[in-house]
């Protein structure tokens, strides 16, 4: 092949990815300016991806409850569904339907689950369960959310929610507020103090 074109197939190639990893960006700008706020109740853990840096995975109480299934929509298996979303009385985020068919018109999420060919689901996996942080941050994180010990007796750990915006069935994980305050307030303290935060209950 004349190098020419090799080096003209390499510029398309480039070109294409380039435009795609901009696209991929502008969609997720576009979510965060214009995509409504939900809170989902979570509470993290700390593992560490070295290809992406640290972050938490976060476990979400949206992800379980009780779906009923249509006949013949309970084969066994994988299966994506639209997760339409509504809220529960505290204005937490709930997936109230599981839809196959779609997009429907109310706001959206595309879920997973496993079935065994029965007539509900008790649990989905959300589109998005990473929270990613700056290194050291993560394990910080997670003590936040540990439950405490005083005097030899175990409290709750501390409550939690991620802050997601929605747009189009597309979600970008917003942030991550931890009895009330954002994470990076946690963080702001624990740098100044080179410890873990107080809690008090």
């Amino acid at each position: 092949m004349d190098k020419r074109v090799k080096w003209v197939l390499f510029g398309v190639m480039a070109a294409f990815q380039v435009g795609a990893l901009a696209w991929m960006i502008r969609d997720h700008e576009q979510v965060l300016e214009d995509g409504r706020v939900y809170r989902f109740r979570t509470a993290p853990i700390d593992p560490r991806d070295p290809f992406r840096g640290e972050y938490v995975v976060l476990n979400f109480e949206a992800e379980q409850g009780r779906w009923p299934l249509k006949d013949g929509e309970g084969n066994t298996g994988t299966t994506q569904a639209y997760g339409v979303l509504g809220l529960d009385s505290a204005g937490y985020a709930v997936i109230t339907t599981l839809l196959m068919e779609g997009p429907p018109e109310e706001d959206h999420l595309v879920v997973t689950f496993m079935t065994w060919g029965g007539d509900t689901v008790d649990r989905i996996a959300l589109p998005f369960d990473r929270y990613y942080m700056q290194e050291g941050d993560g394990a910080v994180t997670e003590k936040l959310l540990q439950t405490q010990w005083i005097e030899s007796e175990p409290t709750p750990p501390l409550p939690a929610h991620a802050v997601v915006r929605v747009l189009n069935g597309q979600a970008v994980v917003e942030d991550l507020v931890i009895d009330g305050r954002p994470v990076k307030a946690w963080l702001e303290e624990y740098n100044a103090k080179s410890a873990v935060p107080t809690v008090s209950y």
